[in-house]
């Protein structure tokens, strides 16, 4: 207020300003109102969000809760089409003063060019009460595609590559300081996966039912495949390869899941299947023929169809000759 005011505006003014800051002191002594409370709610989260064929990706649930609330485990479907889970774990949960955060990590491969669908599920949130909700978990849109314009002109499987051998210059120290380098990080990395591993819950050991028993699990996938090949053998060809992998990996706890047929036949073979290996590679080869043809190559549909069926007969073979002693009785 200027000085050339007229004495009752500036008596005014500054009576409207004392008011004002009384009102602002009285004000500061109330408490400030309550934050709105936290809604739980979940989703599932796809990093990265392009998948090439073979690639790896995460699939992240996020769980927000009210603090002091906790998610039961989340349980994640027995299959996805289009993709095989590799593994799952619990991150350590996120406390802040208004909400928790509580995250599932999955790990995917992708198995198959198209688009898929990460089903719709649901995760239970227990109350300090002890009270359950169950939130839904809304289903995921998955896309992978194909590697081969980035590769226009490779024709064969990358499968285990070989280190390279050492130039004309490399000297004997060099090449020691690599090995012992090498070494030391291989040390490094196992030590690390045991403490994770060692932080890592421990599931509770429950036996499977008998509908889920390896070979009866099998029998049933293999039956699916026979019943597809007169309408689509290539279809069925994926089928009998995908469910003889998930049997050796249930059934003698071979690394067989996400493994090319090349990466299987360098690696050695669990103990129990040494003597199937070889017959375990004979079809998984033959049942490749069909599923990474090239492009533009054909054949009659007929004679497709009676290979493939060949080929899932040695499977069917294979798993029937591999039944525990005690489950055939």
């Amino acid at each position: 207020m200027s000085a050339d005011a007229p004495r009752g505006a500036r008596f005014t003014h500054r009576l409207l300003t004392g008011a004002a800051l009384a009102l602002a002191v009285a004000c500061g002594d109330e408490p400030a109102p309550p934050a709105a409370p936290t809604a739980p709610r979940a989703k599932l989260v796809l990093e990265p969000a392009e998948i090439g064929i073979g690639g790896v990706a995460r699939v992240e649930l996020a769980v927000v809760t009210p603090p002091d609330h906790h998610a039961r485990p989340f349980e994640t479907p027995p299959e996805v089409p289009g993709f095989w889970l590799l593994d799952a774990e619990a991150l350590p949960v996120e406390k802040h003063a208004e909400r928790w955060l509580h995250r599932t990590r999955i790990r995917i491969r992708a198995r198959e060019v198209g688009r898929f669908v990460w089903p719709e599920g649901s995760i239970a949130i227990e109350s300090p009460d002890g009270e359950l909700v169950t939130l839904p978990v809304g289903a995921l849109p998955l896309e992978v595609s194909s590697v081969r314009p980035e590769l226009p002109d490779r024709l064969t499987p990358f499968g285990v590559r070989s280190l390279p051998a050492p130039g004309a210059g490399a000297s004997r120290w060099g090449t020691g300081a690599a090995g012992a380098v090498l070494a030391l990080a291989g040390v490094a990395l196992v030590a690390l996966a045991r403490r994770r591993l060692r932080r890592r819950p421990r599931p509770d050991p429950r036996p499977l039912p008998p509908s889920e028993m390896p070979w009866i699990r099998a029998a049933r996938e293999l039956r699916g495949a026979r019943a597809s090949i007169a309408g689509d053998p290539l279809a069925a060809a994926h089928l009998v390869a995908i469910a003889l992998r998930r049997y050796m990996a249930g059934r003698f706890g071979a690394d067989a899941v996400a493994r090319t047929t090349e990466e299987l036949d360098s690696t050695p073979p669990p103990f129990a299947a040494t003597s199937r290996w070889p017959a375990l590679l004979s079809i998984l080869r033959g049942l490749d023929e069909f599923r990474f043809r090239p492009e533009g190559e054909t054949e009659a549909c007929a004679a497709v169809s009676a290979r493939v069926e060949a080929l899932l007969a040695q499977a069917e073979a294979l798993v029937e000759d591999t039944v525990p002693p005690e489950a055939r009785s």
